[in-house]
């Protein structure tokens, strides 16, 4: 990988890592409705403007019935949920929890595509699963309730997302992946419009607030996807795919930093073991078989 898309995979995880981070801080003022269709709403259109530069084209008449899913059920949905967790808990907590998302994808891929279950992704299965365990249960004080129930909808947030990963592998391998992200973020946005506008508008929100929302639309959001694209373009989405490794760190970093969140020892173990098994599930550490003589 050359310094130039080195650089590019750093900067798109300090991104993504911060969405957590402007989540975080939004949604006790905008209200989980609000920020999210701001979120898809606003990048959405972004996206279709560059798309719409570039001469290139969504696919509307064709996708939109996959649109329409992915949109609702892989991006409003687990948008939703992950902004209702950072309500009880911290972006770091958050932004760890939701590196699980390539282990639903390949417990999904595995019964609907056939994809085989190798011992390496078994093992980081596992170690997925004992990763969550210690990120929630090795903390200084026990999570209450609340809090446990809203680590559940982030982890819940990354089995959807799972799900639609393969989802979008399968229905929509025609589409342009800058024309789906534009349709499917559009169409969130539609699908969450009647439960925007029927939450409280968010009048009395401080301009921090407001500029987190903006940070969440266009850095995290827009720009995030292509400079996302633009990797797979240039290293293949082997090597892109590693953004997902190195997201959590950032979220961490960023909930450290700007919103004094603590750095735990069981916060540090839980995600080295999550990213341990997410390696071994994506392929990128190789673990040494034996043959037979």
């Amino acid at each position: 990988m050359k310094p130039a898309d080195l650089a590019r995979l750093v900067t798109l995880a300090a991104m993504w890592g911060a969405s957590y981070l402007f989540m975080r801080h939004a949604v006790a003022h905008f209200g989980s409705a609000w920020m999210i269709e701001l979120r898809v709403l606003i990048g959405g259109l972004l996206l279709l403007a560059y798309v719409t530069l570039m001469r290139g084209t969504v696919g509307w008449r064709k996708h939109w019935p996959a649109f329409l899913f992915v949109g609702s059920i892989g991006l409003a949905l687990p948008f939703i949920l992950i902004a209702e967790a950072l309500r009880s808990i911290d972006a770091s907590t958050a932004a760890i929890l939701n590196a699980l998302s390539p282990l639903f994808a390949s417990i999904v891929a595995a019964i609907w595509i056939r994809d085989p279950l190798t011992p390496a992704k078994i093992a980081g299965i596992l170690l997925c699963l004992a990763g969550t365990v210690v990120l929630v249960g090795w903390t200084p004080t026990p999570m209450s309730g609340k809090e446990l129930l809203a680590a559940s909808f982030s982890v819940l947030a990354t089995a959807l997302y799972g799900y639609t990963i393969v989802f979008t592998k399968v229905k929509l391998k025609d589409a342009s992946p800058l024309g789906i992200s534009a349709g499917t973020l559009l169409m969130a946005a539609a699908t969450l419009a009647p439960f925007a506008l029927a939450a409280p508008p968010p009048v009395a929100a401080p301009s921090l607030a407001w500029a987190s929302v903006l940070g969440l639309a266009v850095v995290s959001t827009a720009f995030a996807f292509i400079l996302y694209y633009r990797l797979i373009a240039d290293v293949g989405p082997v090597k892109a795919i590693t953004v997902t490794l190195l997201v959590p760190i950032f979220g961490m970093v960023w909930g450290v930093l700007f919103l004094g969140e603590p750095m735990t020892p069981g916060r540090i173990a839980g995600c080295a073991i999550i990213l341990v098994g997410c390696s071994l599930i994506l392929g990128l550490v190789k673990v040494p078989q034996r043959h037979a003589a």
